[in-house]
């Protein structure tokens, strides 16, 4: 059975995007072809429910994952980028 979490995410103190950001104003290329490959990177027990920038806060992120494995695939794939903080959630019924 998966479970829904939500991910606080912000850059890493030492990530090469504050660099760029700082440097340049913009991301670097190979950072924004990670983060657009990530969908299809993810391991099949794993299903994106869908990711916010929030400016000057942490950003979020809302999977469903089968296990804490599906979580540590997402931290290693954006190692030395990104850091996490996970949370457990619960999904609440609605009628559509």
């Amino acid at each position: 059975m998966a479970t829904t979490y939500v991910g606080f995410y912000r850059p890493t103190t030492d990530s090469p995007a504050n660099a760029s950001l700082r440097a340049t104003g913009a991301l670097p290329p190979e950072f924004g072809k990670r983060v657009n490959a990530f969908p299809a990177n993810l391991p099949a027990t794993c299903k994106l429910i869908g990711s916010w920038n929030v400016s000057g806060g942490p950003s979020v992120i809302i999977v469903e994952a089968e296990s804490f494995a599906d979580l540590t695939h997402i931290i290693l794939y954006y190692a030395g980028w990104l850091e996490f903080d996970w949370r457990p959630a619960r999904t609440v019924p609605r009628d559509n």
